[in-house]
């Protein structure tokens, strides 16, 4: 069974806007390259609509999250992202552009699966500094769930922590509440297991 063509070159903003969409699989652009991987599983998806939110419920009314939309970066060849979640300024969505700028971001959120641990710590890690974004998370699914946080400082990312649980973080100067147990929920109930189900005693090491 034959797959679906790529572009065998560099591709311009103008080349990436005039690609159909692929059901089976998610594409991003790193300096011209076509990037193609995936779509995110359920559990992934679940996670980052539950997100989405979250943050929404508690950022004021002249911010947005949205979830899954093209960033575009700066430099040539274009880089053209699409973080699972981003929060920005409600005008931009109010003059509804066909994609943002890393200037239009105020944090941007990875929710890190198999196969994207590597892409979210090291190569998207570096763009969304370089392109100045002030904030950056990386939400680690691997049991127990975590939440790594950075923020822009000199031109990179500050390490600021990780953390399990329930946690309250800053964003774009306002505080906001995450919880992670509700994360781990939600991977029980994509395994079958009630939320309510008893939990056997582990005696193996913490992670």
């Amino acid at each position: 069974m034959s797959g679906p063509s790529f572009p065998d070159h560099l591709l311009t903003v103008d080349e990436w806007a005039a690609l159909p969409e692929y059901e089976r699989y998610r594409l991003e652009l790193c300096e011209g390259v076509l990037v193609v991987s995936p779509h995110p599983g359920y559990l992934h998806q679940h996670v980052t609509f539950a997100l989405v939110d979250a943050l929404a419920e508690q950022l004021p009314d002249e911010l947005c999250v949205l979830g899954d939309v093209e960033v575009l970066l700066p430099g040539e060849p274009p880089t053209i992202r699409c973080p699972d979640v981003i929060v920005v300024d409600r005008a931009l969505v109010e003059a509804d552009p066909d994609r943002a700028t890393a200037a239009d971001v105020r944090l941007v959120v990875e929710v890190t699966t198999a196969g994207s641990g590597r892409t979210d710590r090291v190569t998207k890690f570096s763009e969304y500094a370089e392109s100045g974004i002030p904030q950056y998370w990386i939400v680690d699914l691997t049991e127990p769930a975590v939440l790594a946080t950075f923020t822009l400082e000199n031109g990179w990312y500050r390490f600021d922590g990780e953390q399990g649980g329930t946690m309250t973080l800053p964003v774009a100067g306002r505080d906001v509440t995450v919880d992670l147990e509700a994360l781990t929920l939600a991977r029980a109930s994509a395994r079958g297991v009630p939320a309510d189900a008893p939990v056997a005693p582990d005696d193996s090491s913490p992670r």
